[in-house]
């Protein structure tokens, strides 16, 4: 900001203590005022976490159902994989092969 030709004004941003003694200087109703708005503001502009949804989220198997034989296709796979893998060999029924 220039006063004239030959003086520049230069306006420094306020620091913290410099609002908070300027604060202090106000009225008591005009503090506790100010303090509320501000408040108030601060939480208007808190990001608000996601909603939590009442129902559970829906299981892999659910999200295919429309596609049974994709499920029976990765079930396969999956079986095969444990035999390759060498862990616990799984029956045609879901059930540990012991």
């Amino acid at each position: 900001m220039r006063a004239n030709a030959r003086y520049t004004v230069h306006m420094a941003a306020p620091t913290t203590d410099d609002l908070l003694a300027a604060i202090r200087r106000l009225p008591l109703e005009e503090r506790l005022r100010l303090i509320d708005q501000a408040a108030h503001e601060a939480a208007e502009d808190t990001p608000k976490p996601a909603a939590v949804s009442a129902s559970p989220a829906p299981s892999l198997l659910g999200l295919m159902a429309d596609d049974p034989d994709l499920v029976d296709r990765m079930c396969s796979i999956a079986y095969e994989a444990r035999k390759t893998a060498r862990m616990r060999a799984v029956d045609s029924t879901g059930r540990d092969s012991k």
